[in-house]
């Protein structure tokens, strides 16, 4: 363009010289200078760029845009709900010249020849993402609209397009008040509702020139952001990554690999921390809707323990039975593609308070009766046999045997009821009531250093550990039962 319009200067240089020469050669003076017809000679024409080339001249711009009408229309038949253009750029730089020549059927057929028809569409752009062109700036619209459609009902939409409109006029909050509805605005504020639907990145709608092919419809343009934008990124290779991996991971297979990363060897092991391009798609953008919800949830009660010292240790009641409250909170929950990312409390209202627990525990330590707590009734020992089926017959309690030294302990405080040797395969044998429900059995024993009636304390050595009665070695027999039913021991003591 620059040359040629250079050209037409110099051409201009020339021709003004020219003419002062002729003047001077005919003797005019400056009145005949000012009337001389020769003068309406000297013409404005436009030389036509088409995309930055020049293809000729005319007089009058209407050549070239009735001659690009009349391209346009010969396709309008086929895409009539379409803004056509031509997708090439026409410039137009003016110049004044004496008597020009201008070909306007040349210029017309090199027009023909150049220009093509395409579509004055409305290009969709997420920040720097471009995901489409569509044919109309309402179609665009549309497919942003059918994208929050899925994170929002359309009343919603509507309702928050007119907030939108109404802040932007400067109408927002105007509306008549009563005097019986002074909270109104306060009332709103606590309503659940939708209050924002947008996307995380800016989005523009711009008009842009693109060939008939290039126009998307709804459904392509929902998948294509369903699916996202390909983009090239860094993986940082983890332990265990193989190249096999990596490819299955982003879909791509080792031709590509290799071209993406020229030093990667065909042989060699990746090592932890490696760096490698990758392709992977990444969203064009993300719906962010915010909205207020309210929720009822449950206050938890407390539990407080009361000590009394006149109820013997080991019993409890409870004096005051725990209940818990209710709570009505509202928050303003903000959620990305559906998923809730972030939640603040906007208001709590208490709908019933909760009652705390109340329980008594007794103190009182009464030498015979027992804590409920057991210990281990072995110095060690480890457990040779536990209750259950053993030898075709039921095993009622757990054997321990091997212990750092053979003292047998009372598991609890309690009073001794039995204490002497046991025909029935027991043995030496002593059983302890713990005057709280619970009964110990011990047998098996080498000797017992007990007698009946007598008051013993947790932990106190009552006998040796032997292998009496129906014994097949040294070890301790015991069994636990709480008001006459057998129990596992096993549930109530550890060593």
């Amino acid at each position: 363009m620059g040359m040629g319009i250079c050209k037409s200067k110099g051409y201009k240089i020339t021709f003004l010289s020219l003419l002062v020469l002729a003047l001077g050669m005919f003797g005019f003076s400056s009145n005949t200078y000012a009337s001389d017809d020769r003068f309406e000679l000297i013409k404005t024409v436009f030389h036509v760029y088409v995309d930055g080339e020049e293809i000729g001249i005319v007089n009058e711009k209407s050549v070239v845009e009735d001659t690009k009408k009349q391209i346009i229309s010969k396709s309008e038949d086929r895409f009539k709900d379409i803004q056509l253009t031509v997708n090439e750029d026409i410039q137009y730089v003016p110049e004044r010249i004496f008597n020009p020549e201008v070909d306007h059927e040349a210029v017309k057929k090199k027009l023909n020849e150049r220009l093509t028809v395409g579509v004055m569409g409305a290009k969709v752009t997420f920040g720097e993402k471009t995901l489409g062109y569509f044919k109309t700036p309402e179609e665009a619209e549309k497919f942003l609209r059918e994208l929050k459609l899925k994170h929002a009902d359309a009343d919603t939409l509507d309702r928050l397009e007119k907030e939108a409109a109404a802040k932007e006029n400067g109408t927002e909050g105007i509306e008549t008040v009563s005097l019986d509805n002074t909270s109104k605005d306060a009332d709103k504020e606590k309503q659940d509702k939708i209050t924002n639907v947008d996307f995380d990145t800016s989005v523009q709608i711009t008009p842009s020139k693109v060939s008939i092919d290039e126009v998307t419809n709804q459904e392509k343009a929902l998948s294509l952001f369903e699916k996202g934008i390909h983009v090239k990124k860094v993986h940082e290779v983890k332990k265990n990554d193989t190249l096999e991996s990596i490819a299955k991971e982003y879909d791509l297979n080792f031709e590509k690999m290799y071209d993406m990363n020229p030093g990667l060897k065909k042989e060699g092991k990746l090592k932890v921390g490696q760096k490698l391009y990758v392709m992977a798609y990444e969203p064009y953008a993300q719906v962010i809707v915010k909205e207020h919800i309210t929720k009822e949830e449950t206050i938890r009660h407390e539990s407080e323990v009361k000590e009394d010292d006149d109820m013997p240790k080991g019993e409890s009641k409870i004096k005051q039975d725990g209940k818990d409250g209710k709570k009505k909170v509202q928050y303003a929950v903000t959620k990305i593609n559906g998923k809730v990312s972030k939640e603040e409390v906007l208001s709590e209202e208490i709908l019933s308070e909760p009652v705390t627990e109340i329980e008594i525990k007794g103190t009182k330590i009464i030498p015979s009766r027992g804590t409920g707590s057991f210990q281990w009734p072995t110095v060690g020992g480890y457990i040779s046999s536990k209750k259950g089926q053993r030898w075709g017959r039921a095993h009622k309690g757990i054997d321990i045997a091997r212990p750092s030294n053979r003292s047998i302990l009372s598991v609890d405080n309690g009073t001794v009821v039995s204490a002497g040797f046991n025909s029935g395969g027991y043995g030496n044998r002593i059983i302890i009531n713990h005057n709280n429900g619970f009964k110990s059995v011990y047998a098996h024993l080498a000797s017992i250093n007990v007698k009946v009636g007598q008051t013993v304390k947790k932990g106190q050595k009552i006998g040796v550990m032997g292998s009496t009665g129906h014994s097949t070695g040294v070890h301790l027999h015991f069994e636990l039962y709480k008001n006459g039913a057998l129990l596992n021991p096993l549930q109530y003591i550890s060593r």
